[in-house]
C-alpha cells in the first residue's frame, strides 16, 4: 500500500521548491522540422519561377524561385500542413509574364514535435509533378509493441497501453477497467492546480502536493480529494480524453479507470496544468522516490527517456494490484504508457510485469 502518516497542514516557506515550480525541467517544444526540396527536371522554353505553399488552418508559407529548385527548412507548430508545388512558366524571354500554374502537386503531411519531415517533390515540365515524403517511424516500433503484447498476455491479469510519438494507441485489453491504487493522484495534482488557477500553489498547497505524489502518501491524497471532489476528477478525465473513467464517489480509491484513459492523461498531463504551474507538476512527477520506483523509469531512464510517472498498489479480492502510468521525453519526441494489474500472486510479481513490459519497449 502507499505510505500513511498522522498529516497535518502546514505552511511552508519552501524557496527551493517554489524556484524549482517556476524553472523546473523545461516545457516540451511543440514543434518539428518540416523541410521542402522542390527539384526541376528539364526546363520550360523561356524559363520558370518554381512555387512552394505549405500552409493550415492557422497560417500560410509562400516561396518562390526562378529556375525551378527551392530548398526551405523551417519549424513549425506539430500538426497536419498542406505541402504544394507548382510552376509558373515565362511568357518570354526575361520572365515579365508569367503563365498560370502548371505541372503542380500536393501532399497532406504530418509534423511531429520533435521529429523532420523531409518532402521532395519532382517537376518534369509537360509530365507533371510528383512528390515523396520521408517521416521518421513512431517510437516505440510496433516490433517492440508486439514483444510487449506477447508478454502481457502470459501474465496475470494484466492491460497496457501505448500512445506513441505520432499519437497512435496500441496495446492489449487497452479498454479494460482496474480500480485505481495511488495512481489517481496524479489526477488529484492536476485537478488541484486546475483549481487554483495559474498560479503557483501555495505553501500550504505544496505541503499537501508534494508528499502525495512523490511518497504517496494517503492522508494527503485525502485532503487533496476533498478540495477538487468526485467534480475535479471527471473534469480532468474529460479533459484527457479518459472514455472508460468511472467516478462512484466517496473517495479516491473508488475511481475505475482503463490502461487507455492513463495512457491518454499521461501524454497530456502537463498540458492541462496552467502555465504557472506547470513545471511545478513536471518536477513532482520526475521526483519519486527512489524506492518507489519499480517500474519504468529503470529502462526509459537508461535509454534517455525524461521519465513523468505515478505508480500504485493495494491489495484486491483478486490478489495484489500493481499499477503505473508514465510520460516520457527525449529530444522533443514525447509518448506515453500504462501498465494496470490485477491478481497478482504477490507485489513482486506484479512490479515484474512492469518492468518485462519496460525492458520490451525501450529494449
Amino acid at each position: 500500500m502507499a505510505q500513511r502518516r498522522g498529516y497535518a497542514i502546514v505552511a511552508v516557506a519552501a524557496a527551493a521548491v517554489l524556484i524549482v515550480g517556476v524553472a523546473a525541467a523545461r516545457q516540451t517544444d511543440r514543434r518539428g522540422v518540416l523541410a521542402v526540396h522542390q527539384r526541376l527536371e528539364g526546363s520550360y522554353p523561356a524559363g520558370s519561377f518554381a512555387y512552394v505553399r505549405v500552409r493550415n488552418k492557422h497560417r500560410e508559407v509562400e516561396r518562390r524561385a526562378r529556375g525551378g529548385h527551392i530548398s526551405i527548412k523551417f519549424r513549425p507548430r506539430a500538426g497536419l500542413y498542406r505541402v504544394s508545388s507548382f510552376q509558373r512558366p515565362c511568357r518570354e524571354q526575361g520572365c515579365a509574364e508569367l503563365a498560370a500554374p502548371v505541372d503542380s502537386c500536393s501532399r497532406r503531411v504530418a509534423v511531429y514535435p520533435g521529429e523532420g519531415v523531409r518532402v521532395t517533390a519532382v517537376t518534369r515540365p509537360g509530365k507533371g509533378c510528383s512528390m515523396r515524403v520521408a517521416e521518421p517511424p513512431p517510437f516505440p516500433a510496433a516490433r517492440r509493441v508486439n514483444a510487449a503484447r506477447r508478454y502481457v498476455r502470459g501474465r496475470a491479469t494484466s492491460s497496457f497501453a501505448v500512445i506513441d510519438t505520432h499519437g497512435h494507441l496500441h496495446g492489449w485489453a487497452v479498454h479494460r477497467r482496474y480500480v485505481t491504487a495511488s495512481v489517481v493522484k496524479a489526477m488529484i495534482l492536476v485537478a488541484r492546480l486546475r483549481q487554483i488557477g495559474n498560479r503557483m500553489p501555495s505553501g500550504s498547497d505544496q505541503a499537501v502536493l508534494n508528499p502525495m505524489i512523490q511518497v504517496s502518501d494517503n492522508d494527503a491524497a485525502s485532503v487533496a480529494y476533498g478540495w477538487v471532489g468526485d467534480g475535479g476528477l471527471l473534469a480532468v478525465g474529460k479533459r484527457a480524453g479518459m472514455r472508460d473513467l468511472v467516478v462512484p464517489g466517496g473517495s479516491w480509491g473508488n475511481v475505475y479507470f482503463s490502461a487507455a484513459d492513463q495512457a491518454h492523461l499521461f501524454l497530456v498531463i502537463d498540458k492541462l496544468v496552467p502555465p504557472r504551474s506547470r513545471g511545478y507538476a513536471r518536477h513532482l512527477l520526475s521526483s519519486i522516490v527512489s524506492y518507489q520506483r519499480w517500474g519504468f523509469s529503470r529502462y526509459s531512464l537508461a535509454r534517455g527517456w525524461q521519465t513523468f510517472f505515478k505508480g500504485g498498489w493495494r491489495p484486491t479480492r483478486s490478489g495484489s494490484l500493481v499499477h503505473e502510468a508514465a510520460l516520457f521525453e527525449r529530444r522533443g519526441r514525447r509518448f506515453s504508457m500504462a501498465v494496470l494489474t490485477d491478481g497478482d500472486p504477490s507485489h513482486d510479481y506484479g512490479t515484474q510485469t512492469l518492468r518485462g513490459v519496460a525492458s520490451r519497449i525501450f529494449r
